[in-house]
């Protein structure tokens, strides 16, 4: 056979295989990606003027550090395998499997991921019988993805069941043993727990205005400030309500800690950040920089953390044969701490090239912030850096609860984002907010703060239709709007570029 025959029979062979490839990447880039946060705001600037030329800041010595013991750090071996490519596919595989049992697609999840071994022993009757019987799935959530050997991964998800006649609501354990089979995870062990009985959360309520007062939320007390968008206007307003005023523009405005200073940052000339005090007055620049952002006060109200951000990917949708998964978008930023009475600057020696959202930790130790491969940490006396297992590459807007037990912080869900807490070592993940996925148009929950008391969180959603600040009791309950419609007419906005909408102080 010649060489001319060779290559043409080549051709005839590939050929086909080829325009699969084709198609199935065709249909990705057809279909909506969803919403995903990045290091950049897609509107920093109140007006197009350029920024400034001057350089970012540069490392010089730092003042000294704090010395506080270091918080328990989680194992090695779970925040190793989180970096793992094939977790990210695994990850992907539950993620979808799940989407699918929600919609009742339960014939889809046999055809695509049950394996030779679970097909054999009958356990496809056990994905079957979920979409029978008088419960309705409410929801499935991913509590926890860990390598079960070198060459499998299990699963432990936790079913959310609407009531019987009669009955209450109820959880359900599931738990799914995956290995890796010709180039795909497949479901080879599917084990159902008992039900549980479960108390039903208060539905959201909408409460709003009457004869044009703003709508109050009971028990809420202190002072909040927000942005209306990324580098629009920034306001001060009264838990209960009232005060509402204007202060200035700009971007991730944070309370210092003693409430008497309000720092935020611009990216229209001049750039850099800002301080402001409550009533409008004393507006300061403390910081020159272009695309500086996510400001994060220390306990001691003198230092300053923030980010500086140097450019950003979009979110990409990769497919194989039909297998699709969304690999983040990614942005090359810095952590860095300003003294401010210094004038000090420090670099942070972090394992990631793209960060964002850092928090500090109430005794000055510790710096939260969301990496690459989702929420990793660094102790600031001996800068030793480390990654908490469990959680997912969505992780992200961690924030710190006043007495430095808790971090609350956003993830992508499915289709959606939610908000979640666990506690500061990493351990006891919960999600706190649950949104309906058979929704057309599933709402999003995000940004979250907490009270000054550490006994609620704010947070932002559009669960109501437009975009409004929520509350609701630091473990879940009692969520509710806490302005109603009364800020409606601000038009307020996520933009999807991980910003600090609000922060809470007394």
């Amino acid at each position: 056979m010649n060489k001319a025959t060779h290559s043409l029979r080549s051709a005839a062979i590939w050929a086909p295989v080829l325009l699969v490839l084709a198609l199935s990447l065709g249909a990705c880039a057809a279909a909506p990606l969803t919403p995903l946060p990045t290091a950049i705001p897609l509107a920093a600037t109140a007006s197009p003027i350029p920024p400034p030329t001057r350089p970012a800041p540069t490392a010089t010595v730092a003042g000294a550090m704090p010395t506080a013991a270091p918080l328990a750090s989680p194992t090695s071996a779970a925040a190793g395998s989180a970096s793992t490519a094939s977790e990210l596919l695994a990850r992907r595989t539950v993620e979808d499997l799940l989407a699918r049992l929600e919609r009742g697609e339960v014939d889809s999840i046999v055809n695509l991921y049950l394996g030779d071994e679970a097909l054999s022993a009958g356990q496809e009757q056990v994905i079957l019988d979920l979409a029978g019987g008088e419960r309705e799935l409410v929801q499935a959530d991913l509590l926890d993805l860990r390598p079960a050997t070198a060459s499998s991964y299990e699963a432990r998800v936790l079913l959310h069941w609407t009531g019987e006649a009669g009955g209450g609501p109820a959880s359900q354990p599931l738990t799914l043993r995956l290995v890796y089979r010709r180039g795909l995870w497949l479901v080879e062990q599917v084990s159902l727990g008992d039900l549980r009985s479960a108390a039903p959360t208060a539905a959201p309520t909408s409460q709003a205005r009457s004869g044009g007062s703003t709508a109050r939320a009971a028990q809420a007390t202190g002072r909040l400030v927000f942005q209306v968008s990324s580098g629009g206007p920034i306001y001060v307003i009264g838990a209960g309500g009232s005060g509402l005023r204007r202060l200035t523009d700009g971007l991730d405005p944070a309370w210092s800690p003693a409430g008497d200073r309000i720092a935020f940052t611009r990216w229209r000339y001049p750039g850099g950040i800002y301080l402001i005090e409550p009533g409008g007055g004393g507006e300061r620049r403390v910081v020159d920089g272009d695309r500086l952002k996510e400001v994060a006060w220390a306990p001691d109200g003198r230092r300053i953390a923030f980010t500086v951000n140097k450019g950003s990917s979009e979110p990409t949708e990769v497919c194989f044969f039909g297998f699709c998964f969304t690999i983040p978008a990614f942005s090359a930023a810095q952590v860095w701490i300003a003294d401010l009475d210094s004038g000090d600057f420090l670099s942070l020696p972090l394992d990631d090239r793209a960060v964002h959202a850092p928090t500090w930790s109430p005794d000055g130790g510790r710096i939260v912030y969301a990496g690459e491969r989702g929420l990793a940490w660094i102790d600031l006396g001996d800068m030793e850096t480390g990654r908490f297992g469990g959680g997912s590459v969505w992780d992200t807007s961690p924030a710190f609860s006043p007495d430095g037990k808790k971090v609350a912080y956003m993830s992508r869900v499915h289709d959606r984002w939610e908000v979640f807490v666990m506690n500061a070592d990493g351990s006891g993940r919960q999600r706190l907010t649950h949104s309906n996925p058979r929704q057309a148009d599933p709402p999003n929950n995000v940004a979250p703060a907490w009270s000054p008391d550490g006994k609620s969180i704010a947070f932002l959603s559009d669960r109501d239709g437009p975009w409004r600040i929520y509350v609701m009791a630091a473990g879940g309950s009692r969520q509710r709007s806490l302005f109603g419609d009364g800020l409606d007419h601000l038009g307020l906005r996520y933009e999807w570029a991980t910003e600090r909408v609000i922060s809470w102080t007394r």
